[in-house]
């Protein structure tokens, strides 16, 4: 399939307005005229026939189109049936001739949104999707442009619905919207187009990941974990300390292989959490990452709420050839028990090292520590001005648990 040099990315842009709807409130005497009289009776009449009207094949669109202004949930069904095409047949591109009926159908659910009860709000919002699916196919006409308007403010609507599960139906949808790309290669400018239409729906993702509910923060969290630009995603991260276990799981689920964003350090606290569930899966993803048992060990001692257990590591890697000391006794240095402290500060005090960044630590420790036991002890080791600032190796940027490499 053609695809455009921009195929999966987005750029700025602004964020188009979600789709809005007013209501018009009007009082009347008890007595109204023959006139209005009339109108209500005629206005009667057309609600009973729109409520017993049936939607198929021989519908003429302007009349669905219509319907679906109306907030006629029953339309969206044959709305569904055109814009998917036959459930047996292959897929087809949307062409010029058939593209005015797609933009109608659009405009339309659009335009009743915000009319439709929840369920029809629901799936407004997976049309909208199927007809991105639609101009996926090769050789879609050009015009399927003209619906990315509507499409987004389908979109926007339903992430900020009142209604928890249009929330959680949206937020599944825009998980396979960010690497979508049409059936036919575009120019630079339609490229851009594209790009800002994509970068348009992500504040409306990431306001979601600060919902009341747990059910779309995680819903949030799911779709940012296809979103393939890591700044982009990162913020679903953060939800790893998220107070509910659903939201706790679905990070590790969605950012397990990117090791870039979810940190073997973040996953070694996960080793401690309450939910069973999410214990398990931070071992699972720890081990097939390639860290063995001893360092999982290690990391989990390291992060325990228990100040012995995290200085007893002190002892287990200072002499270690395998795995680089300074990284952990570094850290150490920084816990928040003094003992801890006490004791990494000694220990890298003991290696004797040229580590210019280690010689700042201890520089550090000495003039600022909240302990006094620790400054003095620190003040100890203090090395000279010259060694501080000599122009030595900088501290090797190897990870909590990587080997110390050769």
């Amino acid at each position: 399939m053609p695809r455009g040099r921009g195929q999966g990315l987005w750029i700025a842009g602004g964020l188009a307005a979600a789709a809005a709807g007013a209501g018009l409130f009007w009082a009347t005497s008890a007595r109204r005229p023959a006139t209005a009289t009339a109108n209500a009776t005629a206005a009667g009449t057309a609600a009973t026939a729109a409520a017993t009207a049936t939607f198929d094949g021989s519908t003429a669109t302007a009349d669905l189109v219509r319907a679906l202004r109306g907030g006629d949930a029953r339309a969206l069904r044959e709305a569904r049936v055109r814009i998917v095409g036959k459930a047996d047949a292959p897929r087809e591109a949307v062409a010029d001739a058939a593209i005015d009926d797609f933009l109608e159908l659009i405009g339309g659910i659009r335009a009743g949104f915000l009319q439709f009860p929840p369920t029809g709000r629901a799936l407004s919002v997976g049309l909208a999707s199927e007809m991105l699916d639609r101009f996926r196919v090769d050789t879609v006409s050009i015009r399927f442009l003209d619906a990315l308007k509507p499409i987004h403010d389908v979109y926007s609507a339903a992430l900020s619905d009142p209604d928890a599960e249009v929330r959680f139906v949206a937020l599944g949808e825009t998980a396979k919207f960010w690497t979508w790309v049409p059936g036919r290669t575009l120019s630079e400018m339609d490229e851009a187009k594209v790009s800002q239409w994509k970068e348009g729906i992500h504040p409306a993702v990431l306001r979601c990941l600060a919902a009341a509910d747990s059910h779309t923060r995680a819903g949030a969290v799911y779709s940012l974990g296809f979103l393939p630009i890591e700044a982009a995603a990162a913020p679903a991260v953060a939800h790893v300390e998220d107070p509910d276990a659903e939201v706790r799981r679905q990070v590790l689920i969605s950012f397990a292989a990117r090791r870039g964003l979810l940190t073997e350090d973040m996953l070694i606290q996960r080793i401690h959490d309450e939910d069973q569930a999410i214990r398990e899966a931070a071992f699972a993803t720890l081990k097939l990452r390639g860290l063995n048992q001893e360092q999982i060990s290690l990391g989990v001692m390291m992060t325990s709420p228990r100040a012995d257990q995290r200085a007893s590591v002190i002892a287990l890697v200072k002499d270690r050839t395998d795995v680089d000391p300074v990284v952990w006794l570094m850290r150490l240095s920084r816990d928040r028990d003094e003992t801890v402290r006490l004791q990494a500060v000694e220990a890298l005090g003991a290696r004797k090292t040229d580590d210019a960044a280690v010689k700042r630590r201890i520089v550090e420790m000495a003039r600022s520590d909240a302990s006094e036991q620790v400054r003095q002890a620190a003040s100890k080791l203090m090395p000279t001005v010259e060694e501080t600032t000599a122009a030595l190796p900088p501290l090797p940027g190897s990870s909590l648990l990587n080997p110390k490499a050769n």
